[in-house]
């Protein structure tokens, strides 16, 4: 499973790169995405307060410590279990920076937090969300690296959608406690996909000269 050559891979980073643009060229201006109202008003209406205790649960997971426990997971059974290195590598560079560069853009953006929003971890600015691109690069990541070992199509297909469909309630949970515009959460999973596409190709590049050098070995003994 090739990402780095796949055309529908390229043409999702092509539409995210349009839509963040987009997105930004709004939000520098001050403004609210045409859909921000309704779909923040449609999503508080749907889950109530009593829902919060939930959302505030499955907001951790996008948060740095639910992401830390979940790499050194991750990166445990890559080293352990895989011995596979270059995705040791690719993965923590892919989160470590991934976070660093959406602080980044949060700062140059400079968009403020929903004015109703009540959560300690929302001490930041406001697009795009943390929570949403980091969350999305990490468990799509991960979804990429089990696949891979999977033979069956379907199984692939099963694993990619657990996986967006956890990174797509993350989101949810943002709107839901008022922490982000749907527009934030939208917007890091733009960013979030354009950042994964780049940090698998350089992995499947590592992996592509790692497997020639060993296979150069091999020949080498023969």
């Amino acid at each position: 499973m090739t990402i780095r050559k796949s055309k529908t891979a390229l043409a999702l980073v092509v539409l995210s790169l349009f839509i963040f643009i987009y997105f930004v060229s709004v939000v520098t201006q001050g403004k609210d995405l045409f859909f921000d109202g309704s779909i923040q008003n449609a999503v508080i209406n749907l889950f109530p307060v009593g829902s919060h205790s939930f959302f505030e649960f499955i907001s951790e997971f996008g948060d740095k410590i639910g992401i830390g426990v979940i790499a050194i997971i991750v990166l445990a059974w890559l080293w352990i279990r895989q011995r596979d290195y270059a995705a040791m590598t690719a993965f923590v560079l892919s989160i470590g920076l991934g976070n660093e560069f959406n602080k980044i853009v949060k700062e140059a953006i400079a968009r403020p937090r929903p004015p109703f929003h009540d959560i300690a971890d929302a001490d930041s600015m406001s697009f795009p969300s943390g929570h949403a691109m980091v969350g999305f690069v990490l468990y799509m990541f991960i979804a990429y690296l089990v696949a891979s070992k999977l033979t069956g199509n379907a199984q692939r297909w099963i694993v990619a959608a657990a996986a967006f469909l956890f990174v797509l309630l993350i989101g949810v949970s943002r709107v839901v406690l008022g922490a982000h515009y749907p527009s934030d959460v939208i917007g890091g999973y733009a960013l979030g996909l354009i950042w994964l596409y780049v940090f698998i190709a350089l992995y499947e590049i590592l992996r592509g000269k790692l497997n020639k050098r060993i296979k150069h070995r091999h020949d080498s003994f023969s």
